[in-house]
């Protein structure tokens, strides 16, 4: 249905406009029939009384109906979106991970670590008031890989403008980002798991086309972070 700013109206609007109509026209239509069958021995008074509460009835069961779905689709929404950014982010540092962080050994540490800060979430802020629609087990699980994604931002700041020029905390400062990574791997992996969105081997696929590294693993996003979430 068009509105007068000729865009279309969410389907939610427009179900709850059908089941009042529905409503309204159902008790109107016992009404009638009511009133054809026991008009002779039932007062009309009484007659529209069981209409009206009949109506009402109806009315109440297509509101809670309408907000049951309507809650449904809000939550597979949320997943999808949180789902999508999530294998992005997680698919990010394994590719990091791999190359070249998995073998830094003595490279230089010096203030273009920063390019490898993972991208600030944007789907998270956006839906912040709505995280209290998941389960806890999923919103425990996404909390956490979001910690740790914030926590990996950080040491790659610290050392880029830490990291001491006659290099003697090289290899603490190495190995500090190197667990970091790792440790997106479990809960990212157990937020993917929770979500459960539909077709997710979908989402999976696309995220590992982007990155090369991980690509060039030949398997899959979550096979992947389970290799290297225990690594040493």
């Amino acid at each position: 249905m068009k509105t007068d700013r000729g865009t279309t109206e969410p389907s939610h609007r427009q179900d709850m406009q059908f089941f009042t109509a529905l409503a309204f026209l159902i008790g109107a239509a016992f009404t009638a029939l009511l009133a054809s069958y026991f008009a002779a021995g039932i007062g009309q008074g009484w007659i529209g009384l069981i209409g009206t509460v009949l109506g009402a009835a109806i009315s109440v069961g297509a509101v809670t109906f309408h907000d049951n779905r309507r809650r449904k689709q809000e939550i597979a929404a949320l997943k999808a979106s949180l789902y999508a950014e999530i294998a992005d982010r997680a698919a990010r540092c394994a590719n990091d991970y791999i190359k070249p962080w998995k073998g830094w050994k003595d490279r230089q540490l010096g203030s273009d670590v920063k390019k490898f800060c993972p991208t600030p979430p944007a789907v998270l802020p956006a839906v912040a008031g709505k995280l209290g629609l998941l389960d806890a087990r999923t919103l425990l699980a996404v909390t956490q890989f979001y910690f740790r994604l914030s926590a990996l931002r950080e040491a790659f700041e610290f050392v880029a403008v830490e990291t001491k020029p006659d290099g003697s905390d090289h290899e603490q400062h190495v190995a500090m980002i190197q667990d970091r990574l790792r440790s997106c791997f479990r809960p990212a992996l157990r937020s993917l798991e929770s979500l459960s969105v539909p077709s997710p081997s979908e989402f999976d696929k696309e995220a590992a086309e982007i990155y090369p590294h991980l690509k060039a693993e030949r398997d899959t996003l979550r096979n992947t972070l389970l290799k290297y979430a225990g690594e040493r």
